[in-house]
């Protein structure tokens, strides 16, 4: 079932319009959405998955609340929780794993690689457009802002406003 169900989102789901377009948009939304429910390890609560989303197969992918994630998100070798209330722009890309390079005398590739790395985001969380979220980075705080184009290369506290490269933090809501 799983097969079929990838099948449908990477093969048509994805394409849709934005969901914000009238009737076709809605639809694809919806579908989107309904995929995601079949895809991801956990999805307890409502997911909006954008246009153009790529989460790799869903099986390290847990929602487990209210969730948006945006137009042409990237998932590249992440576990991701999401609890809920997450806003995303377009373009974010969270990336994890990579390449062990510890042995100079080896070369990079030769070297292996680092399994997924755990990505942990609290409650109401709002990620702008083209951040980037690096493997150093293993929990957002509740309550955070990531500015747009921000390099994420370090946990980020609750209630903090971060942004730049890298990433820091410029102010709390709090």
């Amino acid at each position: 079932m799983r097969k079929f169900w990838l099948v449908i989102y990477y093969g048509f789901a994805r394409h849709l319009p934005k969901s914000n377009r009238p009737v076709i948009g809605r639809f694809g939304g919806w579908l989107r959405s309904k995929c995601a429910k079949h895809l991801f390890a956990e999805c307890r609560g409502g997911v909006n998955v954008e246009q153009g989303a790529y989460f790799g197969n869903g099986r390290n992918f847990h929602v487990l609340g209210n969730a948006g994630i945006g137009k042409d998100y990237t998932c590249h070798n992440r576990i991701v929780t999401i609890h809920g209330g997450l806003m995303m722009g377009e373009d974010v890309l969270f990336l994890g794993g990579g390449h062990k390079f510890e042995n100079p005398d080896v070369p990079i590739g030769q070297q292996g690689d680092i399994s997924d790395t755990p990505l942990e985001i609290c409650e109401d969380v709002w990620i702008g457009a083209r951040v980037i979220v690096l493997p150093g980075c293993k929990k957002i705080g509740a309550h955070s802002i990531i500015g747009a184009g921000a390099v994420v290369t370090h946990d980020v506290p609750d209630y903090a406003i971060v942004a730049g490269n890298p990433a820091k933090v410029i102010r709390m809501r709090k």
